[in-house]
């Protein structure tokens, strides 16, 4: 009788276990994001813009939003205005980031894409990007990675190795 309580409570214990898996993966997504090892050109927490929402207080000094549908997957926006200059804007999108240099002017912009991996694939669009508008760009995207790896809140149980796994099987 005690081995099959023992081996009923284990089985709860453990399926328990399981299910806690993916939600603490999806709610500290951008923590594991933010920690994970990544090269220089690498901005990990781009992608999961898409379908994980984003905090205002992760990112002080900038606005966020979900641009998504009602029902429909989230979809992060990260926005600064006079990042440079009055009346200029920066935009951070799940595939890229856009520095407009007059807001009026939304057709006059500089779009940095950014691929599905969170990586910079060296195509912009336009073809001669201004070194000053490259420079902010990747500029505030340091910064804003930087900002979100300095207020997200540490998980209680820390699971970054197998978001590592499973970003580089989702990501590739």
């Amino acid at each position: 009788m005690k081995k099959v309580i023992i081996t009923i409570i284990s089985v709860v214990v453990g399926l328990f276990m399981l299910i806690r898996i993916p939600i603490n993966l999806r709610s500290n997504a951008y923590y594991y994001a933010t920690h994970m090892p990544h090269n220089s050109k690498q901005y990990p927490f781009v992608p999961i813009l898409l379908g994980h929402y984003l905090p205002e207080n992760y990112v002080p000094g900038y606005q966020t939003k979900n641009y998504g549908a009602t029902r429909g997957p989230i979809m992060m926006e990260i926005d600064k205005k006079s990042v440079k200059v009055d009346g200029d804007v920066l935009r951070i999108s799940e595939h890229f980031i856009t520095y407009i240099p007059k807001e009026s002017n939304y057709y006059n912009r500089y779009t940095i894409f950014i691929t599905e991996a969170g990586s910079y694939d060296g195509y912009a669009k336009g073809k001669n990007i201004p070194f000053y508008s490259k420079k902010i760009t990747f500029h505030h995207l340091n910064k804003v990675q930087n900002e979100i790896k300095q207020n997200t809140p540490k998980p209680k149980v820390n699971l970054q190795w197998i978001w590592n796994v499973w970003f580089k099987i989702h990501y590739r």
